[in-house]
């Protein structure tokens, strides 16, 4: 049996750029984990991982970040507090007709209930990351790759 994840573990993640970091930001009973990316890739890996993960991450979704653990597909690397900013369950947000404008019917969950609102988004709506979904290991390596924003990648 591999490690075992928790909240607060930082991951490295091998891309094509160089290495970058996630963080187990939040468990959930059906989702496992919520995860965060930070898109910079840093020349080393920082000695102290407080600092670097003290931000929004550039990318949160729900993912099975303990299978791709288990499975050598990501290591994880050190264990610190979650930041005060990332200590709210996020809510996200889905559609079943992205792109309808105004006949948009967007879905929000914010980890207890799902509620929804039709029309455009409110500019804060717009940086909700898009979910829950779980993505396979090699989805979420190439949003990663791409860097993936939500807020331009998913309207």
């Amino acid at each position: 049996m591999g490690k075992r994840v928790t909240v607060g573990d930082i991951f490295a993640i091998l891309t094509t750029e160089g290495v970058c970091y996630g963080q187990v930001l939040h468990s959930h009973e059906k989702y496992k984990f919520v995860v965060g990316v930070f898109y910079d890739f840093p020349d080393k890996r920082p000695a102290d991982f407080t600092d670097y993960v003290n931000r929004v991450p550039d990318y949160i979704t729900t993912f099975l970040i303990g299978h791709a653990v288990s499975q050598g597909l990501f290591s994880v690397v050190g264990n610190v507090p979650v930041a005060p900013c990332n200590a709210a369950f996020p809510t996200f947000r889905n559609a079943n007709n992205p792109g309808q404008g105004d006949a948009t019917i967007w879905f929000f969950w914010n980890g207890e209930r799902e509620w929804r609102a039709a029309g455009p988004l409110t500019e804060e709506q717009r940086r909700y990351p898009r979910g829950p979904s779980l993505p396979s290991a090699p989805m979420f390596l190439q949003l990663i790759q791409d860097q993936y924003r939500v807020e331009r990648d998913f309207l």
